[in-house]
C-alpha cells in the first residue's frame, strides 16, 4: 500500500484515539496534565520527531525506504510514539484512565501497520 497506507493508518489512529478517549475518559482533556508533564511531553515529542526525520533521511540516502523497510520503520515509529504517549498519560495524568486509550491505539496502530503495509 505504501505511503497512501501510512496516511490511512494515521487517519484511523487519530479518529480511534479521539473516540476511545471520549468513551474511556468521558471527555477529551486538554489541561489535565501538570506543567512538568507538559514539558516532558513536548520535549519527548520533539526528540521522537527528530529521530523519525533522521531515520527517514538515512533511509532515503541509502535508497532503502521501500517494502518491508518502510513497514518496520512505521511499526517502530508507532511503538515509540504510542509508548511514549501512554507513559506520559500514565505518569502525569494521575487519576485518569487516558493511558488505556493510548495503549489501545498503540496496539491498533501496530496491527494496522503490520497488516496494511
Amino acid at each position: 500500500m505504501g505511503s497512501g497506507g501510512a496516511a490511512i493508518i494515521a487517519i484511523i489512529l487519530s479518529i480511534s484515539s479521539y473516540l476511545l478517549r471520549r468513551w474511556i475518559v468521558g471527555t477529551v482533556e486538554v489541561d489535565g496534565i501538570s506543567r512538568v508533564g507538559r514539558k516532558a511531553e513536548i520535549w519527548g515529542k520533539v526528540i521522537l520527531f527528530l529521530f523519525a526525520i533522521a531515520s527517514i533521511v538515512v533511509m532515503v540516502i541509502e535508497d532503502r525506504l521501500k517494502g518491508a523497510t518502510l513497514k518496520w520503520l512505521m511499526i517502530i515509529a508507532i511503538i515509540l510514539a504510542g509508548g511514549f504517549q501512554t507513559f506520559v498519560d500514565w505518569k502525569y495524568r494521575k487519576g485518569s484512565k487516558e493511558y488505556l486509550a493510548s495503549l489501545v491505539v498503540l496496539a491498533l496502530g501496530v496491527a494496522l501497520a503490520f497488516f496494511l503495509l
